[in-house]
């Protein structure tokens, strides 16, 4: 169809028939059944054809038992049709409801259908059209002809992620028979270690894998050697027949197809608002190949599939950057919807500080980089091992580490784990620490607490931290602090050590800076510690 250069031309009143509704009479008698019972025989229905949806039959109320409907408060609203209003069926006793529906007061192009009804086919038993018994089915189930853009534009596919979306549209492609052996979607993410995800289906598996792509991996002979490069710099779609005696791309994936019996290779791009390009691919293995036509309807699709995609990369993006920035458990939290100042609870945690020595001292005698990359490693070395034992990070402070072992529930067995946990996690991080490549100038003191803390939103109006509040959020500070004073690497308060059955001494008891109340504290022997 030719598109209109000239706006003025669009303005001028003039049909596009872009989209429309065409109502005729139906040259049919159509007859429902609802349990052996007549709900209506009309010889005068109308028959309306929307752009995007099934045919819909629309019987005239005075063809129908009408005293079996009632007017339900349902309502659905139409831009083209108007207002629909929502009939129930009484029968033996039994309402079914929202059988039906009409539009009472159209707009002017559904005017004919005023005073006319149209059933959900699964609302009827059967449906006779003439003497011809239909099978009924969901008035809004997909028809196996409809074109891949139909089914974009009606929003037939259902999903939560890209991995499923990229399921649907390969179970899509193949019911309006696409010859595809192999499709491959490939989109680049905004994370602090992955360059990219890639959803892959091949037939012979006949499942969607996801693989990912690091940043380092963005410079290897593999990625510089694919198609995939060259769509994504803005070169347009690529398309090589594989059976052809000379070939006019040389890629080492096409040579692979190639010996897996694959015909024929498109790449197409897949556009985003933001100008990004990232990639579609289709791979057949038939005789021929895709035909103009089966490619066609996937260029008339791409800005549809594209912004679906788009979604799906949005909403990783944010989660993985809340996640990076405000750690996993507080990433989720706001992506739930804690997003206003206040918003969170109160929980009990263990909690873990662990700060640098002689950082001041390091960052003298270290240049800016080199300082840099002690530091990074250093955090690695207690990040690593606080996840690896189910624990969260809520901050870096200058060069100390703030995490917490949150507990599940309020039992001793909940609250003995959490501790556990953390030992385990400063265990590890003075393995860690002796494992990384700046051992000789890394070394580590931490303080493990016990405590009830606010978990939530905090800060200004237009700056807020999602962090942890709270009495045992500011003594584990404090005990950490005495480990320089008595030249431990390790300090525990009484309420972790109670859970703890090995690698402790008493260190004797501290007033802990802004507290009143002495604290006994123990010295912690990550060596002899056994979980």
């Amino acid at each position: 169809m030719k598109r209109h250069e000239n706006p003025a031309e669009l303005s001028s009143g003039a049909d596009t028939a872009f989209y429309s509704l065409d109502i005729s009479p139906a040259a049919n008698r159509i007859r429902g059944y609802k349990s052996g019972v007549l709900i209506f025989d009309s010889r005068q229905c109308l028959l309306m054809n929307e752009t995007h949806h099934d045919p819909v039959y629309y019987v005239p109320k005075s063809d129908i038992n009408m005293s079996l409907l009632t007017l339900s408060e349902f309502r659905t609203f139409c831009p083209f049709k108007g207002n629909a209003s929502h009939w129930s069926l009484e029968l033996d006793g039994q309402r079914t409801q929202n059988v039906a529906w009409s539009y009472e007061s159209p707009l002017k192009d559904a005017e004919p259908i005023k005073g006319y009804l149209a059933f959900y086919d699964l609302s009827l038993d059967q449906m006779y059209i003439d003497d011809d018994l239909t099978n009924p089915q969901d008035h809004d189930a997909p028809s196996g002809t409809d074109s891949l853009t139909e089914w974009l534009a009606q929003g037939r596919w259902s999903n939560d992620n890209s991995m499923m979306l990229t399921r649907q549209l390969v179970d899509r492609l193949l019911a309006i028979g696409f010859p595809i052996m192999r499709l491959n979607v490939a989109i680049r993410q905004l994370h602090p270690l992955i360059a990219g995800e890639s959803y892959l289906w091949q037939r012979e598996t006949d499942t969607v894998v996801t693989n990912q792509m690091f940043h380092e991996n963005a410079t290897s002979t593999q990625y510089l050697q694919s198609p995939l490069k060259l769509v994504t710099e803005g070169l347009g779609g690529i398309r090589q027949k594989l059976t052809a005696d000379q070939t006019e791309f040389d890629f080492p994936i096409m040579k692979d197809l190639r010996d897996q019996g694959a015909t024929d290779y498109v790449a197409f791009p897949l556009i985003f608002s933001d100008g990004h390009i990232h990639n579609l691919t289709l791979t057949s293995d038939a005789p021929d190949g895709f035909s103009t036509s089966h490619l066609g309807q996937i260029y008339e699709a791409l800005p549809m599939i594209s912004r679906l995609y788009e979604v799906h990369k949005l909403k990783a993006n944010a989660k993985s950057l809340l996640q990076s920035y405000l750690g996993k458990s507080a990433g989720d939290k706001v992506l739930s919807g804690l997003t206003k100042r206040g918003d969170g609870g109160t929980i009990e945690a263990a909690i873990l500080y662990c700060d640098l020595v002689n950082s001041t001292l390091l960052t003298e005698t270290l240049s800016q980089e080199a300082y840099l990359d002690l530091l990074n490693s250093f955090f690695d070395a207690v990040a690593q091992a606080v996840y690896a034992n189910h624990g969260d990070i809520l901050k870096f402070i200058g060069d100390a580490v703030l995490a917490i072992f949150p507990i599940e529930d309020s039992s001793n067995k909940s609250r003995r784990e959490a501790c556990i946990s953390a030992a385990k996690a400063t265990k590890e991080i003075s393995h860690n620490i002796a494992q990384s490549p700046f051992s000789d100038n890394l070394s580590s003191k931490t303080g493990l607490h016990f405590g009830q803390v606010r978990y939530g939103n905090i800060g200004s109006e237009q700056r807020l931290d999602f962090t942890v509040i709270g009495s045992a959020a500011n003594e584990v500070a404090r005990i950490t602090d005495i480990c320089s004073t008595l030249g431990e690497t390790a300090l525990v308060s009484e309420q972790i050590a109670s859970d703890l059955s090995s690698g402790l001494k008493s260190a004797g008891k501290f007033n802990l800076k802004g507290f009143h109340k002495e604290r006994e504290l123990f010295s912690f022997d990550p060596d002899k510690f056994e979980p």
